[in-house]
């Protein structure tokens, strides 16, 4: 009779590390399962939640008889390819340019002063070199640069952005 409770308490022993492994797992499961949950709300629900706030505001500015303003329409001129030397030795660029603006009657006065405009383009281009333009630090600043003469070769602020179609150096 005396082995009967020995049995008996290793059972319990063994009982008992078992239902802490369980918990242990349990508890892990648990874990993985809450941050699953958790990263889903964030990336799928949350935006759709965004959206209805933004809908829910545009709603309400109708309703105080606020109106937001109309987007601009997007305009884009294109220049047509331009293939300049750089200061480099024997190092040329092919380049082709769209500009934007943000008003139909500023496209007329652009077209007509395309040669002024091809002009300060090429000016520019001509006075750089492979290393200026070479990374996306570079090409940003060229475009700022583009940007900002061809505005001043005008005279006033019409063209809002410079987009490269095509840009190759060789």
């Amino acid at each position: 009779m005396t082995e009967e409770p020995e049995e008996v308490e290793q059972v319990k022993v063994q009982k008992k590390s078992l239902s802490i492994k369980q918990i242990l797992i349990f508890g892990g499961i648990i874990l993985v399962l809450a941050g699953g949950g958790f990263f889903s709300y964030t990336k799928f629900f949350a935006k759709h939640e965004e959206g209805k706030e933004s809908k829910e505001s545009k709603e309400s500015a109708k309703d105080t008889g606020r109106k937001d303003k109309k987007p601009e329409e997007q305009i884009l001129i294109p220049i047509e390819p331009l293939i300049v030397n750089l200061t480099d030795k024997s190092r040329f660029m092919k380049i082709s340019l769209q500009l934007e603006v943000g008003d139909k009657k500023h496209e007329e006065l652009i077209k007509e002063k395309m040669p002024l405009l091809r002009d300060a383009i090429i000016m520019l281009l001509t006075s750089k070199s492979f290393e200026a333009i070479s990374g996306s630090d570079g090409k940003m600043q060229l475009k700022d640069e583009v940007l900002a003469r061809l505005n001043q070769a005008l005279g006033k602020e019409i063209i809002l952005n410079v987009y490269f179609t095509e840009l190759m150096v060789q």
